[in-house]
């Protein structure tokens, strides 16, 4: 069985079989430019210049627990991973997470998925996709990687100021979770 590895770039990442997460920083500031063109605006607006994005990642480390991460696939920045979690106490985080192919991206989310969930005390991760189909290869993500539908917001998103669409709710305990990775990657579950 194939173990799951500290990579010696940095703290806080984790790899298995060339699938690594690492700590979000400025040195990936042009391979997230890059695949930031392959994310549907729908989902996720990555910044699309170098200030804006120097500007996100400097809002994100203002938020608690929002552990930004981008996802490599042998090197190469495929994905980026955040949460925000509005209210300490309650315990649950709002995961964004998108990749330039969500088709073959399910290692990544878990890897990320573990990560957060062994580094803080969290009880659910939720995430709000819009119901287009540019989402959809990223909710069938989520769903294989153990997320439940729970519901749908009628016109929750807002793409622009004329257009609202619904927003396809899913969510995963910690339990759901270890579960997920006891039956499907092994190497990620924590006894």
């Amino acid at each position: 069985m194939t173990q799951i590895e500290k990579a010696g770039a940095g703290a806080g990442m984790l790899e298995v079989d060339g699938d690594s997460i690492g700590r979000l920083n400025a040195a990936e500031l042009p391979a997230l430019l890059q695949f930031a063109e392959a994310i549907p605006p729908e989902i996720f607006k990555v910044p699309s210049s170098p200030g804006e994005l120097a500007r996100l990642f400097e809002d994100l480390g203002k938020k608690p627990w929002s552990m930004p991460m981008v996802c490599h696939r042998n090197g190469k920045a495929v994905g980026l991973c955040l949460m925000s979690v509005g209210q300490l106490k309650n315990l649950n985080a709002y995961l964004v997470a998108v990749f330039s192919d969500p088709v073959n991206a399910d290692r990544l989310l878990a890897l990320y998925m573990r990560q957060a969930f062994w580094t803080y005390p969290l009880h659910r991760l939720y995430s709000q996709l819009p119901a287009v189909p540019s989402a959809r290869s990223h909710v069938d993500l989520m769903l294989r990687v153990g997320f439940q539908r729970e519901g749908t917001l009628e016109g929750h998103i807002d793409l622009d100021r004329d257009r609202h669409v619904d927003a396809d709710v899913l969510g995963i305990l910690r339990g759901e979770f270890d579960q997920w990775c006891r039956i499907n990657q092994p190497q990620l579950w924590l006894p």
